[in-house]
């Protein structure tokens, strides 16, 4: 007897999916394949005893069903996990090493050629786009912010401009006399040119290219996001878009050059 078949017997006789996993010594998304493909009885034994409830079904959320799509997937196990490894730190070296338990020399090289392999990347691209459901978030939404940063500029958010101070005699209270002021030694009235800045209004600017705020030892300082970054985004996301409708999304590596260790 095949062991998805002595598992089945377990199975109609109330084992639960872990139980059987830790059993057969397989993990619990094998276990699920079995009864998927398999297993043809839903007869499960249960205590005659029963107790009748109202069970509020819970619709699973993209990402869980998504995973429980990887479980059922073609993918070995190792690939699997693989998969959500990469997800988590978006690095195919150090996913490979946590997954495979290998030196970083041999991962350097077989974590890059297994997230090339088109399964893999099939899996990839589909959990990510079951998160981005989940948080209701498109890539026209991504791209959207990448343009407003992109195309931010200082001038959105701070008036300046100078203008010209005459200085003036003061009398013994200390008060400028404005019809008296002050000349150089050529007789001409002393003037100086007066810098200003000040911070728009919040509710005249689009407050979402602005990465800080705070207060500098000269003053208020404000930072906004690197736009020549979010430039290179917004290229790189259109070498990826056939121009035909069609698109061509590319899983990027995110991964430290350590080329020289090697």
């Amino acid at each position: 007897m095949k062991k998805y078949e002595e598992a089945e017997q377990d199975y109609l006789a109330g084992y639960k999916y872990q139980d059987i996993a830790d059993k057969y010594d397989v993990s619990l998304s094998t276990v699920k394949q079995w009864k998927r493909r398999y297993w043809k009885s839903n007869n499960v034994t249960t205590n005659k005893k029963v107790t009748k409830k109202v069970t509020k079904v819970t619709q699973k959320k993209p990402t869980e069903k998504a995973i429980d799509e990887l479980g059922d997937s073609e993918l070995t196990d190792k690939q699997k996990a693989f998969v959500i490894q990469f997800l988590r730190i978006s690095n195919a070296t150090q996913a490979y090493i946590n997954v495979y338990d290998v030196d970083k020399k041999t991962a350097f090289a077989a974590g890059p050629r297994l997230l090339g392999n088109v399964r893999v990347q099939h899996e990839i691209k589909r959990l990510r786009k079951a998160k981005l459901q989940e948080l209701s978030v498109g890539a026209f939404d991504l791209m959207e912010d990448m343009v407003v940063e992109a195309r931010a500029d200082i001038g959105d958010y701070i008036d300046f401009g100078k203008s010209n101070q005459t200085v003036y005699e003061r009398d013994e209270g200390g008060e400028a006399i404005t019809n008296r002021p002050e000349t150089d030694d050529d007789g001409n009235p002393i003037v100086y040119r007066n810098s200003w800045l000040q911070f728009k209004d919040k509710a005249r600017v689009d407050t979402r290219p602005i990465k800080s705020i705070k207060m500098g030892k000269d003053g208020p300082v404000i930072e906004l996001y690197d736009r020549n970054k979010a430039r290179q985004e917004l290229l790189k996301y259109l070498s990826g878009v056939d121009v035909n409708g069609g698109d061509n999304i590319i899983i990027v590596d995110r991964w430290q050059d350590d080329s020289t260790d090697n």
